[in-house]
């Protein structure tokens, strides 16, 4: 994608639940799966099968991580980005492991331990996982994150009492992931609604010793977990938000994809890539030349340019080849 800073314009905050990044945890029972599959044109990755007694689901049951990378890699496709809008990961922690296992198998090992020094297997695995999971959203899907809820036992360090905490069911390096990439964290717990007496499921926003995260300060630190009402607390925050900075709202902003990316034209791309390096390599400056040898030798593994094949990663290649030919250009002033 070409940078240009003329495109850089101001950010608008919207109150579109679709385009936000959510993640959803607690006990069983605490409708994650049936809120999150009342978000429009969503697609329901399961590795959980919570999903049985919800119409309308649009679920993909998964049992490793090879399908999960094939579902994601075909939200490229325009007939899925025409089709869905959410992205629903449920739970987090199984995909994780379904991700840990696949590595584990890539790099032949059964421990990450075994890789290598300095966590190198460990390494690869949070980079697989990260990768993955951010291209979601990096595509122009809304992602939900859907989790259990753990609770262990921890000592105050002053006061050396013990007591309970409540956290994501997961391992604490996929933890440290989701909870970065979420603009939103919410702890759902069953409780009993004080004015009917019936029980139900709260959402709370902002708690201290319990894992909370809002990217909006306004949202309600409590409110009763339905759909509905998650996108009405939605909208007070952010109208709160613009009350707040005395800012008028936008009232027809359409919310789009930061991420969007140009289509690369491979055949192009190679050809200019071929001229930078025809232009260095011809151009009697023998510090030029060196470095243009040295970069193709090292990018390419001695293949020529000309017949690399198209794949996503050689055009990420060619890219990163040419902005580096180019430097080389520039700082020689060939």
């Amino acid at each position: 994608m070409a940078i240009n800073l003329d495109d850089v314009k101001p950010n608008v905050v919207t109150a579109d639940p679709v385009s936000k990044i959510w993640l959803f945890y607690g006990e069983m029972g605490t409708r994650k799966t049936s809120v999150a599959c009342a978000f429009p044109n969503h697609l329901l990755i399961a590795y959980d099968i919570g999903y049985k007694f919800i119409n309308g689901a649009n679920a993909l049951p998964v049992q490793n991580w090879n399908d999960f990378k094939s579902a994601v890699k075909q939200l490229d496709l325009q007939k899925n980005k025409d089709r869905f809008a959410t992205v629903i990961i449920d739970t987090a922690g199984k995909c994780y492991q379904a991700c840990y296992k696949y590595m584990c198998s890539q790099m032949g090992v059964s421990d990450p331990a075994e890789a290598g020094k300095f966590g190198i297997g460990w390494k690869k695995i949070r980079d697989e996982f990260e990768t993955t999971i951010y291209s979601i959203a990096q595509k122009g899907y809304g992602v939900i994150l859907l989790a259990h809820s753990d609770e262990v036992e921890k000592e105050d360090s002053a006061t050396k009492q013990k007591y309970i905490q409540t956290k994501i069911d997961t391992d604490r390096r996929p933890e440290i992931i989701i909870k970065q990439m979420a603009d939103f964290v919410f702890y759902l717990h069953k409780e009993v609604n004080p004015e009917t007496n019936e029980p139900t499921v709260y959402a709370y926003t902002n708690l201290v010793q319990i894992d909370t995260k809002s990217r909006s300060r306004y949202f309600s630190p409590k409110f009763e977990f339905t759909y509905e009402n998650l996108c009405a607390e939605l909208e007070q925050a952010v109208n709160k938000q613009y009350e707040m900075e005395n800012r008028t709202r936008p009232a027809d902003y359409i919310e789009t994809n930061p991420y969007v990316k140009e289509e690369i034209n491979f055949t192009e791309l190679k050809a200019k890539v071929i001229g930078l390096a025809q232009d260095l390599l011809g151009s009697g400056n023998v510090s030029a030349e060196n470095d243009t040898t040295i970069l193709l030798s090292n990018m390419f593994k001695g293949v020529p340019v000309s017949q690399v094949e198209e794949s996503p990663a050689m055009i990420e290649t060619l890219q990163v080849a040419c902005t580096s030919l180019e430097e080389i250009k520039e700082r020689y002033s060939v």
